[in-house]
């Protein structure tokens, strides 16, 4: 804060004090009431902390937990690079967010590996797929295909298109599946409204307190659509060779994404370490240390966050994306991550 800004602040303070002070001498004095007392201390609170009604209406920031964001928290989980554990950390802060912080959640499947669909869904995706429910595909197409007795072609609807994963109460966990054929059955047509999604989930989904997007791990119209539809973006990363190969490439995505929709707030929430190395023993040993010292320097120059809590390796993680809290080894610890990155984002 500059010296302009720290006057400013004590002259505010001070006269916090004053109009306090004030009040308590004509209290005493007994030219004021009692009631007029507390209006005094009341007018004080405000001077200090603003009007209750100016408190709640500040618009949410990163990390600020008191505020109450209007509609859901919406972000895109991407790398450019695969295999860095997207679909997995799409998965667990899904089933955290609904379990652990009693959120209504959906969870967004948008890369035609279709991996957050089958560790969610888990043996129930083959007789999904085979029964030809309604996907990803649907939403892009903004319309339902005609099956045998329907009459045509069909609006699309939320329901239509969203799989019940849990539920509680008034709360679910929902997710809007992908299937394989996915891209080529969108991208072999004409192109996609690339603010389609944003366009559905605004229209169907702003009762729900938490959506997460699992992207695919190239840039593309459904990359645009993600960045479209959400507050921030997540970046998880391997601390292995190469691997901050994909950061150039999302820097520029989007920067390019933000030049073209200036009115559009995204931010880069930050960046999660899966570690790929066992909780303890040497942490990764040399082959770590070069690939984390890459990792910082990247994220310092385009200004990203890093997370504390790292994801160990554990055969645990398959169980947990389907559910199964079992005998699952340093999984366990993906917890601290999330809780992390929920205080984080003020969720």
């Amino acid at each position: 804060m500059d010296l302009i800004a720290l006057d400013a602040q004590f002259h505010h303070e001070r006269q916090c004090l004053r109009s306090f002070f004030r009040g308590i001498s004509r209290s005493r004095n007994g030219q004021q009431s009692l009631g007029a007392m507390w209006l005094f201390l009341y007018s004080f609170y405000c001077c200090w902390h603003g009007t209750p009604d100016a408190v709640s209406l500040r618009k949410p920031k990163l990390g600020d937990n008191e505020m109450a964001k209007p509609g859901p928290i919406t972000v895109c989980v991407i790398n450019l690079k695969g295999g860095v554990g997207k679909s997995t950390i799409t998965a667990l802060l899904s089933r955290y967010a609904f379990n652990s912080r009693g959120k209504d959640v959906l969870a967004i499947d948008l890369d035609p590996q279709a991996n957050l669909s089958q560790g969610l869904m888990h043996q129930s995706y083959s007789t999904f797929i085979a029964q030809q429910g309604g996907t990803i595909v649907e939403v892009f197409n903004d319309f339902l295909p005609p099956k045998p007795g329907s009459g045509g072609t069909q609006p699309l609807t939320a329901d239509a298109v969203t799989e019940l994963i849990l539920e509680s109460g008034d709360r679910r966990l929902d997710l809007i599946p992908s299937r394989f054929d996915f891209s080529d059955a969108l991208t072999n047509a004409v192109r996609p409204d690339p603010r389609i999604l944003a366009k559905f989930l605004s229209k169907n989904f702003k009762s729900k307190d938490l959506i997460l997007i699992d992207c695919a791990p190239t840039e593309s119209v459904f990359t645009t659509a993600a960045y479209h539809a959400s507050d921030y973006v997540l970046i998880p990363v391997r601390p292995e060779f190469f691997a901050t190969i994909g950061f150039p490439l999302l820097a520029e995505s989007l920067a390019n994404f933000q030049r073209r929709n200036k009115a559009h707030a995204i931010e880069v929430a930050g960046v999660v370490i899966n570690n790929a190395f066992y909780h303890g023993g040497n942490d990764g040993g040399p082959e770590k240390a070069r690939a984390m010292a890459s990792i910082k320097q990247e994220c310092a120059t385009h200004g990203w966050h890093i997370f504390s809590k790292q994801m160990y390796h554990s055969r645990g993680y398959p169980k947990l994306m389907r559910g199964d809290y079992r005998y699952s080894g340093d999984a366990n610890l993906f917890w601290t991550f999330a809780q992390e990155f929920f205080d984080h984002i003020g969720l």
